[in-house]
């Protein structure tokens, strides 16, 4: 059995039951509910998105601000079907997904991870027992982010990590945000408060695809303002056509993350931000 879970039970968690697909399943997830489409995810071993551009500059910038801070071990809420917990793996982190969707949970489980079909709240972990936490392009997911933020607080041990990532900027609110279930983007000011209000130390707030505002600014949120309508939910992948189009700008994108790695621009398509529970 897996460690961490051995050290779970014997703190008196009870660990839910195992389907016939190996994936434990604490509760039943009424999928209606949750934001994000379904049908973008296969069930299919096959991630190609986990590959991808922009899965693979994302897990880096994670990986860096784990590995800075002694992170080994991490429980990712909303994992998908592994665009964040399959590179993750890659970089030597060991990825415990927890997944609402069945057709995300049976990729991630076919992928080898010890995987739950849940959500946070429902796998009902002791008080102050868990190391780390993320949450990748999860939170603007939820009509009331805060419930999901208490049971952070809640189950993290006094100086445990939680690490999340949001897309940037309500005024980048397009119909893309609609199709795949966004309540709203973020700034990093509104993300700060956010985690903070719960009574996590924000350590440090990055921007990432700063390169990408404008081109985003241009394609969705334009046309959106013109009230042209973009069906984005035809597009059978969770992060639309873009991903396939990254990866033909692969090499210029490449030099352009190099060069803001080097800059740090206070602003981005994408914010990530790393806090940890303090007492």
């Amino acid at each position: 059995m897996n460690p961490e879970l051995i050290r779970l039970l014997t703190l008196g968690w009870k660990l839910p039951t195992q389907d016939t697909d190996g994936i434990f399943t604490p509760l039943k997830i009424s999928e209606d509910k949750i934001s994000f489409p379904s049908e973008n995810y296969t069930g299919e071993e096959a991630n190609p998105e986990a590959d991808g551009f922009w899965a693979e500059v994302r897990a880096k910038s994670i990986w860096n601000l784990l590995h800075a801070h002694g992170v080994s071990t991490l429980w990712e809420i909303g994992a998908g079907n592994g665009n964040a917990a399959i590179p993750l793996r890659k970089q030597g982190i060991e990825v415990l997904p927890i997944e609402p969707l069945r057709s995300g949970a049976l990729t991630l489980t076919k992928n080898g991870f010890t995987t739950f079909q849940a959500t946070l709240e429902s796998l009902n972990f002791p008080d102050n027992s868990i190391g780390a936490i993320g949450a990748f392009d999860v939170i603007e997911h939820l009509e009331n982010p805060n419930e999901l933020m208490d049971e952070v607080y809640r189950i993290l041990k006094a100086g445990g990590m939680f690490i999340c990532s949001v897309p940037a900027y309500q005024w980048l609110f397009s119909d893309f945000d609609k199709s795949i279930g966004h309540y709203r983007r973020y700034s990093r000011k509104s993300l700060r408060e956010l985690v903070e209000s719960t009574g996590l130390e924000v350590v440090s707030v990055l921007s990432l695809f700063s390169y990408l505002v404008l081109p985003a600014y241009v394609l969705r949120r334009i046309p959106f303002l013109l009230g042209w309508k973009n069906n984005y939910s035809q597009i059978p992948t969770s992060s639309g056509g873009n991903s396939q189009i990254l990866d033909r700008l692969r090499p210029f994108f490449g030099f352009l993350g190099r060069l803001e790695r080097l800059v740090e621009p206070p602003f981005g398509l994408s914010i990530i931000l790393i806090s940890k529970k303090s007492n």
